[in-house]
């Protein structure tokens, strides 16, 4: 455990799992106090006994971020326990592959809310206590999925691209209030999303697919979830105190190949 991130305060969607747990878990690791918040609740659980083992010090929250009143009553509990967020990570999200014509509008809907919805209600009541701190940082996590096509991806692509051209425009609001807005776009990262992927495919299948997505990006391989949460380590630091509006792509040059 280190201290880099002692005296922040650290609110993360999507804490139950994959990479909202592997961020929840390196921020409280670095001193930070931590709400993870998530509609799982016993993988929120799980989550605070990992921190709990490595000496963190993690809070859970059950929260359906799709739900303005759910996300009020979350940070209003953060606030109450920690004090004022400072970091905000949105990096909770779904992803529903299915061909747009076959979409019913009940799974178009709860996309949209959980992927785009979600993490501008989060942003919102965040900057409530930013303005009070006089600093934060916002992170969205997006998706390379938001530059680049893949079939079945309609709606997921869209609300991935709309959080980096809401960040981007968010920037201009808060740099006043000396809040920084940004979003990572990871690749393909080794994830329960891709473990669902994998679970509709047979053995060969799974095979020759996790081949196509190692060889789609220049380093050959599959990132780990420790991998994006050193980009929002970043991020949320003081090292990148002048960098905001961006897209920080964690793909492995997956954009730059385009081997899809």
């Amino acid at each position: 455990m280190n201290n880099e991130f002692v005296g922040e305060v650290a609110v993360v969607t999507g804490g139950a799992a994959g990479l909202g747990r592997e961020i929840c878990l390196a921020l409280a690791s670095s001193g930070a106090k931590v709400l993870a918040i998530d509609v799982d609740r016993a993988g929120l659980e799980e989550t605070k006994l990992l921190s709990t083992e490595r000496g963190g010090e993690l809070k859970v929250f059950q929260c359906d971020v799709a739900d303005s009143k759910s996300v009020k009553s979350a940070f209003e509990f953060s606030e109450k326990e920690f004090g004022h967020c400072t970091i905000m990570v949105a990096a909770a999200g779904i992803a529903l592959y299915t061909d747009y014509l076959s979409m019913g509008e009940k799974d178009m809907d709860r996309t949209i809310a959980v992927n785009l919805k979600g993490p501008l209600l989060c942003a919102q009541e965040s900057l409530r206590q930013m303005e009070k701190a006089g600093k934060g940082s916002i992170i969205f996590i997006s998706s390379v999925q938001a530059v680049m096509s893949l079939f079945g991806c309609v709606v997921y692509a869209a609300t991935k691209s709309g959080l980096i051209a809401a960040a981007r425009t968010l920037a201009l609001e808060t740099g006043k209030m000396g809040v920084r807005v940004n979003t990572i776009s990871p690749g393909t990262i080794d994830t329960p999303m891709l473990d669902r992927d994998l679970a509709s495919m047979n053995r060969e299948e799974a095979a020759k697919f996790l081949e196509q997505v190692k060889a789609a990006n220049v380093l050959g391989r599959i990132g780990k979830p420790s991998e994006i949460a050193d980009a929002v380590m970043y991020l949320s630091s003081p090292k990148a105190s002048y960098v905001t509006g961006i897209d920080l792509r964690v793909d492995a040059g997956f954009a730059a190949l385009k081997n899809i």
